[in-house]
């Protein structure tokens, strides 16, 4: 049928577009905040765009619905306020036909949105959080001559040549600090040893002298080494409500742990919660024929603040365990689509259907 292709551009193009737009706002404000990181000067700048396309792609299960609530409200809106939709109702299609092509669009928008939360965000989640974890700690690859760096808390470290193919420091300056004692080191040679799931990252120094120098008991030695070695500190331990969000679907479903539990029902939970509310845009949109356009506008704003802070409330209940498994969180989908039931049947909420 013409109309449904037509709508079905008049939608798909704006929601599109302001998807395309979202993105580049949020790439935009990741770049700005990952070059001003001092940790990240170190990463090579294809990590860095990688970090800020995985952030994108976390981003994007909120930006797409969000799009496509916005498009099909916006979109819908003008077409009944530029009396289109009027002329189509006038030649005998009733406004619920007209819906049809919104619920094609909302739900190849929400399997993405699906798709998004179940599978692609997890696993950007989980590349983020290694990358970042790369950016913390210091190679020779990432180092210069003459440049002083910071390893762990309260090492700074220097040398004065780096011999890249041998991954090796050679005349290198160390000085730790450690309440009110100052040790400082030269050395000969150094190297650099990578984090690995077994051990922490270290600095091995090779033949050198080590000067100690104490400001309270003014209590000064030297002493010559053959061989050194300094661990990082130890990495504090993960923050379950960030990490849960890199663990894959599949292990979530025998989680047990309220905040687990409350991850994955947000996943499950948020295409429907997305398709409920772009089928109430359009019920939005023809409510109060001849009237102004924005007030319609601003209540689906209203609305759509409403929803999503509930949602987030609802997953919050359920990690603090004040809510148990079931209903979880399930609930906000169900209130969403009683919602929808109610704009489609009250004549006080929609309710003046033209036709």
């Amino acid at each position: 049928m013409i109309i449904d292709r037509y709508l079905i551009r008049l939608v798909l193009v704006p929601t599109l577009t302001g998807f395309g737009l979202l993105i580049l706002l949020v790439s935009a404000f990741n770049a700005a905040v990952l070059l001003r990181d001092a940790a990240y000067s170190r990463v090579p700048m294809n990590q860095v765009f990688t970090l800020i396309g995985l952030r994108d792609l976390i981003a994007a299960e909120v930006l797409l619905p969000t799009s496509l609530y916005m498009g099909v409200l916006t979109t819908m809106n003008q077409w009944h306020r530029d009396r289109e939709a009027f002329a189509v109702y006038g030649a005998g299609v009733v406004p619920g036909r007209t819906a049809y092509p919104v619920w094609l669009i909302a739900t190849v928008v929400c399997a993405a949105v699906a798709g998004l939360s179940l599978f692609a965000r997890p696993w950007a989640y989980a590349e983020s959080y290694r990358l970042d974890a790369a950016a913390g700690q210091l190679t020779t690859a990432s180092m210069q001559p003459d440049h002083f760096y910071t390893f762990g808390g309260n090492l700074v470290l220097s040398a004065a040549a780096i011999d890249r193919a041998a991954d090796l420091m050679h005349g290198v300056f160390v000085q730790t600090r450690l309440a009110e004692d100052v040790r400082v080191i030269r050395s000969d040679d150094g190297r650099i040893y990578p984090a690995s799931p077994d051990s922490r990252q270290r600095i091995e120094l090779g033949s050198g002298t080590s000067y100690s120098i104490s400001e309270s008991t003014r209590g000064d030695r030297k002493s010559e080494f053959g061989k050194l070695v300094y661990f990082a500190p130890a990495e504090p331990i993960a923050d379950v409500q960030n990490k849960r969000r890199a663990v894959p679907t599949e292990e979530l479903v025998a989680a047990t742990a309220p905040k687990e539990r409350a991850e994955l029902q947000w996943r499950i939970c948020l295409p429907f919660i997305a398709f409920f509310m772009a089928l109430i845009a359009v019920e939005i949109s023809r409510s109060l024929p001849g009237r102004s356009a924005y007030p319609r506008l601003l209540a689906g704003i209203a609305i759509y603040a409403i929803v999503f802070n509930v949602a987030a409330a609802g997953r919050t209940w359920v990690e603090n365990g004040q809510v148990p498994d079931v209903p979880g969180m399930f609930w906000v989908p169900v209130a969403t689509a009683v919602a929808l039931i109610l704009v489609r049947q009250l004549p006080a909420v929609s309710l003046r259907r033209p036709g």
